[in-house]
């Protein structure tokens, strides 16, 4: 019999050093118990119970632009992948080309006064271009030629159906130094509880993350011109101008009235978790991560094997717990193989769902 996740978790723990958090996933399966094929998971975050999905638009074509519902507790989907629907507005608006085709949408939000409204935002959108009309409404955007666009995809309850109703371009202030940079772009999104939107970037022109924010009123989606979204100023544990790349968020309210609570941002090249202060009271927590993938049970491998490439890419925040998925860099997730018995799953670039609890070390770590 294998050991438990409990004790090989204890096992890794002692291997590695009390400084590094050890994750055992669990494989992400389909209703007939079949690892998923492709999915490129990169939107990621928890409603009614259960986790939704969105992939890149790099996905295989059957899980391209579909909502995954995940049981947070077994990793098996809830039902079969759900379409996203495009209204004839959007498709005949400004940005439709776009929506005609396959949009790269990263990260996965649902609006807190309407839980029925989830958000996505797109990134590489090079492979499109605006007319001259659009361009001259639309073209200023300090950053990308073709503008970075939140989306607006309106469901129901049991999530029977989702359509994208609305469509609005990002303006970054022209001081943050965004730069050009079409797929490395908003990988992240979360709303605290104050209504602010949080807009997570991969790099600048420093070849360094940001944090950008902006208000989120009722009549959000109302509105037709530029979200002008504004720069945090958050202070990132950033150790130098190398690829240190945000592509993961979620907010993690705090247990202390009267504080704004936090941001969790998954660093991703890194195998880090950074809890990051909306008070700015503190310095970013680095929780570093080391994360293992389950191998079969009839198996003569240990019960879990280290991945050595995993490129967490979703992180959903609910209660004290904190759900992540992993985006399959097609390159080098064959790296990962060293079981056998798991040499299809990561040929086929199968995610895994990751949960870990909040720590409260996460909290104590005061400025210098």
């Amino acid at each position: 019999m294998k050991p438990s996740l409990y004790l090989a978790s204890l096992c890794f723990a002692a291997a590695i050093g009390a400084t590094e958090q050890p994750l055992a996933g669990k494989w992400i399966t389909d209703l007939h118990g079949q690892t998923l094929t492709d999915p490129q998971s990169s939107g990621f975050t928890w409603r009614h119970g259960e986790l939704i999905h969105l992939g890149d638009n790099s996905a295989a074509e059957p899980l391209r632009n579909k909502l995954l519902r995940i049981n947070p507790h077994t990793a098996k989907l809830n039902a079969e992948p759900l379409n996203i629907t495009v209204s004839k507005q959007v498709l005949n608006g400004c940005f439709g080309e776009l929506f005609n085709k396959h949009p790269d949408f990263e990260s996965l939000t649902w609006d807190r006064t309407d839980d029925t409204v989830f958000i996505t935002v797109t990134e590489d959108s090079s492979f499109v271009q605006l007319s001259a009309d659009c361009k001259a409404r639309y073209g200023e955007t300090n950053s990308t030629d073709f503008p970075t666009l939140l989306v607006k995809i309106e469901t129901d309850s049991t999530l029977s159906r989702a359509e994208i109703t609305a469509v609005r371009p990002v303006q970054f202030p022209k001081a943050a130094g965004v730069g050009n940079f079409p797929n490395d772009g908003i990988e992240g999104l979360a709303f605290d509880n104050a209504g602010n939107l949080y807009l997570a970037l991969e790099k600048n022109l420093a070849n360094a993350p940001m944090i950008f924010n902006t208000a989120y009123q009722t009549d959000f989606w109302q509105q037709d011109g530029y979200v002008k979204v504004q720069d945090s100023g958050f202070v990132l544990p950033v150790p130098d101008a190398k690829n240190h790349p945000i592509n993961g968020l979620d907010y993690l309210p705090a247990k202390k009235a009267g504080h704004p609570g936090y941001l969790v941002a998954a660093a991703r090249n890194d195998d880090q978790l950074w809890i990051i202060d909306l008070s700015q009271q503190q310095a970013p927590f680095v929780q570093q991560m080391a994360y293992y993938a389950p191998t079969p049970a009839d198996s003569a491998c240990p019960a879990y094997e280290r991945m050595v490439q995993t490129a967490i890419e979703g992180v959903a925040v609910h209660g004290d717990t904190v759900y992540l998925v992993n985006d399959a860099w097609k390159k080098h997730y064959p790296d990962n193989i060293q079981c056998p018995a798991n040499a299809a799953h990561f040929n086929k670039f199968a995610p895994l769902l990751f949960s870990l609890p909040v720590d409260p070390r996460w909290f104590i770590q005061r400025l210098n």
